[in-house]
């Protein structure tokens, strides 16, 4: 294609898919320029994950790749699903925490190229949802749908203090402990 995103690429001497993929997971920095191409608002409050299935999900979509899907995934874990969380739930009112992922569904298999499937399979019985979303919509929609999920789960469990800003500022760190 001549679009945005794979100019991008083709400019680097690239012109595989898994070729892109390789470029991306060696280049991070390049990460953010090639966003721009995607998200209008590519602020720096989007995960990494999110970016690197963003930028490969608008790459598919330009060269009319229709197998790959990009999906935002809710999911659950605790101490004994990730023991390094021990000492997080040590001090909360909960035993266990929905987070969330960008990853691709391929032909129905989930892959994900930034952290690996064996991430995946850990916790691919622990999802709770999975939405398919644009390229462009990978922010705003992976956002939406945490917030969604969080929501109703504080309001299902009211004796929870925190808030729901609070979860959505520390998504990040718990994701950084397990990641």
């Amino acid at each position: 294609s001549e679009r945005k995103v794979s100019s991008f690429f083709k400019e680097r001497g690239i012109n595989y898919f898994k070729s892109a993929v390789a470029f991306i997971q060696s280049d991070l920095e390049s990460l953010d320029d090639c966003l721009k191409l995607v998200v209008e608002d590519s602020n720096n409050s989007m995960t990494t994950v999110a970016k690197f299935h963003a930028v490969l999900a608008q790459l598919a979509v330009e060269n009319d790749i229709s197998e790959v899907e990009l999906v935002v995934g809710i999911f659950i874990v605790n101490a004994t699903s990730f023991p390094e969380l021990a000492d997080y739930f040590s001090s909360k009112q909960y035993t266990n925490l929905a987070l969330s992922t960008c990853y691709f569904v391929i032909d129905g298999e989930r892959i994900d190229f930034y952290k690996g499937n064996d991430f995946l399979n850990k916790i691919s019985k622990r999802f709770v949802r999975e939405q398919r979303v644009d390229p462009h919509q990978a922010k705003e929609w992976k956002e939406k749908i945490y917030e969604d999920y969080i929501g109703k789960w504080l309001k299902r469990n009211s004796e929870i203090t925190e808030t729901l800003e609070f979860f959505t500022e520390t998504e990040s760190e718990v994701l950084g402990i397990i990641y």
